[in-house]
């Protein structure tokens, strides 16, 4: 069998690198709904936070069903965004984000340096830095198994099944789908059951 040529690796070490981009990316988004206020409502407005979830699942194959209702449920909020001021989506968005994420609003920092090294990692693939690549990789399901997933099951849960807002209700169980993809383990059923909690969505 002939070595791959260079055209062929640095095309594989490219998927590779924008596939860590956009895990990136939906941490980021992650983040910044978490976080509340202007940041989250003006990402659910302009359908960005939604954008950077279907990119990190493009690659996913069947997997991508765990995205798909609640992506829908975000892209009909963008949709009625015309219809509400920025300032009135705030003050709605806060009410369930006092009550049921500020609790745990600790994590944020800890999801932002998730995505920072994902950034990382991406950056050392596309260079060719595959020994620095993989480490940050590893460093990376460090800081979920460590930091992520002894909160965010949790936090999802509360919103999937307590938040007000349907909008709330389906990011949280994108966040159980973020971190059931970057685990490798189905939060979204281990919390919320079969029915996935959308009954009331």
């Amino acid at each position: 069998m002939s070595a791959p040529s260079e055209d062929t690796v640095a095309g594989y070490l490219e998927q590779v690198a924008q596939a860590a981009r956009d895990r990136a990316g939906a941490w980021d988004a992650v983040a910044d709904v978490l976080e509340g206020g202007e940041r989250a409502a003006a990402r659910l407005r302009d359908g960005s936070a939604a954008a950077a979830w279907r990119a990190s699942s493009r690659w996913l194959g069947d997997d991508a069903e765990l995205f798909v209702a609640d992506l829908y449920n975000l892209d009909v909020y963008e949709r009625g965004a015309a219809r509400r001021s920025p300032e009135d989506d705030v003050a709605a968005l806060g009410a369930d984000h006092a009550a049921l994420v500020a609790p745990d609003a600790a994590v944020v920092a800890r999801v932002r340096e998730v995505a920072a090294a994902c950034r990382d990692e991406a950056e050392a693939w596309a260079g060719g830095d595959t020994a620095t690549g993989k480490s940050l990789r590893l460093r990376e399901q460090e800081l979920i198994e460590g930091h992520l997933v002894p909160v965010l099951p949790d936090l999802g849960g509360r919103l999937a099944r307590e938040a007000g807002m349907g909008v709330w209700r389906a990011l949280g169980r994108l966040v159980l789908a973020v971190l059931s993809v970057e685990s490798g383990r189905d939060f979204q059923r281990a919390v919320l059951g079969e029915d996935l909690g959308r009954h009331r969505a």
